[in-house]
């Protein structure tokens, strides 16, 4: 089973090398053709007249008051269009947004499945950053506010003894659809959706190789020992900092024993039981669903 990998037909350019040339980073800021993204309190800007659209704001839409040079995320280039984001640090400013755009300030996880591709990755990159700036607000070495660098993509101690280096950072976690025969082993956690089930998933742990994550996590949760482990492509899933990388692997035996304080149910599923049943999928733009969906197409 290999997965069809669309992570890259949205491709952003990070233009990394002039995140620290602060002439060009001004130029782009304030150039009327680029896109900044607003941030409130993690929720995003968007319409809903009549599907949910992202909102792209240039930098005459904001007052002086939003200090855009100093609250600003240079995120890359998309269709030749240089993208920013924006912290929105006041209600009277986000306020204002809302009845200058005739908008709401959206939780994002809500409308990340309504939204085109390119936009929903875009605004989950804008909500991480906003998210990593406000935990790295101060020095975890010497206690000491923290300030911007590199175009919002670093922040240093202010200590002059200390001027410790911050960078944004990703949790890797895997996600495997086991299999024995023509069946797959599909688990479910208490607080989601009536009727939903996925691949089961969990967080790597330090010291260990992400094939010892697979076996290690399949056991913990389900009692099921694997092999045959296969990488099958990865998925960025910024709630807050996740970088899922999807695995198929075979079960060695069918032997269910859950470990409740993780899930609240697993089973094994056939084709027909998940295409049949009143099963709810993971979203269709998840790696979850991508790994089930393309193991079901070996029995089309």
């Amino acid at each position: 089973m290999i997965i069809k990998n669309t992570s890259t037909n949205h491709c952003l350019d990070r233009t990394s090398a002039y995140r620290s040339d602060e002439a060009w980073i001004t130029e782009k800021l304030y150039d009327e053709k680029t896109h900044i993204i607003p941030v409130h309190n993690l929720n995003m800007l968007c319409t809903n007249t009549p599907d949910i659209t992202a909102v792209y704001l240039t930098h005459k839409d904001f007052d002086s008051s939003a200090d855009l040079i100093n609250n600003c995320v240079f995120l890359g280039i998309y269709n030749e269009t240089p993208c920013f984001s924006v912290d929105i640090n006041t209600t009277e400013l986000a306020s204002k947004l809302c009845r200058l755009t005739g908008a709401t300030f959206e939780n994002f996880k809500s409308v990340a499945t309504l939204l085109d591709t390119p936009s929903s990755e875009l605004l989950a990159l804008a909500r991480f950053m906003s998210f990593w700036h406000s935990r790295n607000l101060y020095c975890g070495k010497c206690g000491h506010k923290t300030n911007r660098s590199e175009s919002g993509h670093v922040r240093i101690c202010q200590n002059e003894l200390c001027k410790e280096h911050y960078y944004p950072n990703m949790d890797p976690a895997i996600i495997v659809l086991v299999t024995s025969g023509n069946r797959c082993l599909l688990g479910r956690q208490q607080n989601w959706k009536e009727g939903m089930y996925s691949t089961l998933a969990g967080f790597v742990e330090p010291g260990e190789t992400i094939e010892q994550a697979v076996v290690r996590e399949i056991q913990e949760e389900a009692g099921i020992t694997v092999h045959n482990i296969e990488y099958q492509g990865s998925q960025s899933w910024l709630f807050p900092n996740s970088l899922m990388l999807g695995f198929s692997a075979i079960a060695k035996d069918e032997s269910i024993t859950l470990d409740t304080n993780e899930l609240e149910d697993a089973r094994w599923f056939s084709p027909e039981q998940i295409r049949s049943d009143p099963l709810v999928l993971p979203y269709q733009n998840s790696i979850a669903y991508t790994l089930i969906t393309a193991w079901l197409e070996n029995f089309d």
